[in-house]
This record gives C-alpha cells, sequence and structure tokens, in this order.
C-alpha cells in the first residue's frame, strides 16, 4: 500500500512525539480498582499492534496494565503495526494478531478488501463512543484536531481568528501564515473551502480546483509558508517566523505545557484519527472486543491516556476527570459535536494519490 506510507510514517511521528509531552501538572491517576478475573479459559490473552516507542510504553501504562488487571486478559503490545502485514496473516489464515491499529484511509482499504472482523458491539458498549468514532469494523480510537494556532505575543486570544476566512484573510492579519503540505495527514483542503463558505455537510466530495484556488488568493505566495512535519509550526510560531498556523490540538498543548505562548481554536476544526480493528480469523477477538469496551468506556484509563500523551481516546466518560479547559477542547466533547468537521476517510482512501499529483503541480506553478 504505497500510498500510505507517508500517512503511516507521520502518525509515528506524532504519536511518538506526543508521548514525550505530557501536560502540565496532570499526574497519571489510578484507573479504578481491580475486579475478579474472569472465569473463562478462552481468550486469556490479547496481542496488540502499534507504533512502538514512547507511545507503546504510554499506551500499556495507562490502557493495557489496568485492563489485565481488572480483566485478568493479559495483552502484549508489539511495534511492528501495518496494513502489508495484516494482509498477509489474514491471506495465509496465520493470523498472530488480535488488534492492530491502522490509518484512517488504510481502515477503508481494509474493509474493503474483507480483511477485518466486525465489532461486536453487544461485548463493546457504544455509550462511551461519540458518534464519529464507531464504525462497523473498528473504532476511531484515537483523535486529533486540525487546527487554526496563534502567538499570543503577536495576536490575543480576543483578537484571533474565529473561523477559516478569517485565518486566510490577509487585511485582518497582515502577517505570515504557515500551513501543513501533507495531504495524507493534514486537512488544508478542507480548510480552505471551509474559508471560502462551503458549510460542513458539502465539503465532501472535496473540490480541490475551488480549494486551490483559495490558497493561492489568500494571502499571497510572500505571506504563505509551508511546512512539512508536525513540529514545524511550533518551531515556526515561538521564533516570530509567522504568528499563524495550522498544527494539531495536541501539539499545541504539549507546547503550552512547555511555556511557549500559543493557542488554537477547536472550533471550525477538522477531526481525523487512527482505528483500532480486529484482523479475520484473529485468535482471540472476543479478548479484544473486551478490551476494546475498557478502552472506551474506563473514565479512569481514558482519562490517564489523555494526560499523559496529549492525544484524544474515543471515550466520554473521560472528560469528567479532566479540567474542563482541556476536556471542552477535545474531539470528544459533546460541546463541539457540530462544531467540527469529520475528514471523509473514504473520499481520502480513494482520492488521495491524484490529489498530492495536483497540490504538488500547483505548488510549484
Amino acid at each position: 500500500m504505497t500510498q500510505f506510507r507517508s500517512t503511516s510514517f507521520d502518525r509515528r511521528q506524532l504519536l511518538k512525539a506526543a508521548a514525550l509531552t505530557p501536560l502540565a501538572g496532570l499526574a497519571l491517576s489510578g484507573c479504578g480498582a481491580a475486579k475478579p478475573a474472569e472465569s473463562s479459559a478462552a481468550n486469556k490473552t490479547v496481542t496488540v499492534t502499534s507504533y512502538g516507542g514512547s507511545y507503546n510504553d504510554q499506551l500499556t501504562q495507562t490502557i493495557l496494565d489496568p485492563f489485565s488487571k481488572q480483566s485478568g486478559i493479559q495483552t502484549t503490545l508489539l511495534a511492528n503495526t501495518s496494513l502489508a502485514a495484516l494482509k498477509a496473516q489474514v491471506q495465509s489464515g496465520d493470523v498472530q494478531w488480535d488488534l492492530v491499529e491502522i490509518t484512517a484511509p488504510e481502515y477503508e482499504v481494509a474493509v474493503a478488501e474483507g480483511l477485518l472482523e466486525k465489532f461486536d458491539y453487544n461485548i463493546i458498549s457504544d455509550k462511551g463512543l461519540p458518534a464519529y468514532a464507531k464504525a462497523e469494523y473498528g473504532i476511531k480510537y484515537l483523535s486529533f484536531l486540525f487546527v487554526m494556532a496563534w502567538d499570543q505575543k503577536v495576536i490575543s486570544d480576543a483578537q484571533a481568528p474565529k473561523d477559516w476566512a478569517q485565518f486566510f484573510d490577509q487585511n485582518k492579519y497582515n502577517t505570515k501564515r504557515s500551513i501543513y503540505n501533507q495531504l495524507s495527514d493534514s486537512s488544508v483542503l478542507e480548510a480552505a473551502l471551509l474559508a471560502d463558505g462551503v458549510p460542513f455537510d458539502k465539503i465532501y466530495p472535496l473540490d480541490v480546483d475551488r480549494a486551490l484556488r483559495v490558497l493561492g488568493q489568500h494571502p499571497g505566495k510572500d505571506r504563505l509558508l509551508y511546512h512539512s512535519a508536525n513540529q514545524e509550526p511550533i518551531q515556526q510560531l515561538t521564533s516570530g517566523e509567522v504568528s499563524l498556523s495550522t498544527s494539531f490540538n495536541n501539539r499545541i498543548n504539549a507546547a503550552r505545557n512547555d511555556g511557549a505562548k500559543l493557542n488554537f481554536s477547536a472550533e471550525n476544526a477538522v477531526l481525523a484519527g487512527d482505528y483500532f480493528v480486529v484482523p479475520k480469523g484473529a485468535k482471540n477477538k472476543e479478548a479484544a472486543f473486551k478490551l476494546m469496551n475498557f478502552m472506551s468506556n474506563d473514565a479512569e484509563a481514558g482519562a490517564a491516556f489523555d494526560k499523559v500523551t496529549n492525544l484524544t481516546l474515543a471515550n466520554i466518560p473521560a472528560l469528567s476527570k479532566l479540567p474542563k479547559e482541556i476536556a471542552d477542547t477535545l474531539p470528544t466533547s459533546p460541546l463541539l459535536a457540530d462544531k467540527i468537521l469529520v475528514r471523509d476517510d473514504k473520499w481520502w482512501s480513494q482520492n488521495l494519490k491524484q490529489t498530492e499529483q495536483q497540490f504538488k503541480l500547483w505548488q510549484a506553478s
């Protein structure tokens, strides 16, 4: 799946970096009292695979260990996740993984190719899941927002952009801006269409030509910079190179924790994320579903994950365990339910390669 390689690379970078910078003053709390182990002899282990590094350590600490303590199901976490390996296991009939993290476009491919087990929502309670997270063959368990961010030393929160039209308006902010040019991860085309007045429910299918016209009009090539890595906008904002930038909510929260005078708006943001899926033929799929139930509904575990990683677990009960100023800006917050755009993963899975080529040609011109 060559066309998704850049997505996986960027996602690994995002997850590993996020795990290194917990929010200030938020200590990891316990995840509830242990409950008696289940009596069933089957499905007593579950093998999970993700991206590795510090992120895997934090996933183990906040989710997997507390789940094992509560359920008696032992977990093994690997660091070699990939759609190609999942496909090879399913096709060979020798499935070694039970729960696999993949990107959203990869999820759509896996569904289309019949590689996944349907999720059992008799085992997994959907009460803790935001509407965007529940899918037939997986859960978008991890989410983050593509946001408008600003340097508070130059633009006060009261003067900050309220929507993407203001973000791109050179008359309102006579300053340089930076936008993310990796379409596999960013939502800059969606932002451009929102700036041009397109409502949420009309964004897809993307009118790429219209989006590029908007980017070409505002704010002018001499005032528009591009970044291609997740940490770049933080460096550009804190150095004073730009005053406005696209970024991700977890990145800005991590920078604020380190003392940076930055902020962002969660409203009008674009939501993306990763899925956990169960390969067709997984040996311990029932245990995997029980783990997903815990991950989606245990408030203490969900809050601990959010605090440590600066990322957002698809777990609404966790909001009650977080400071209000943080909870209200997370994708799972009911306050944002109709104020954020959910990225159309299926459209991107079908159009990523050609749209990237069109975007690169536009940049070169």
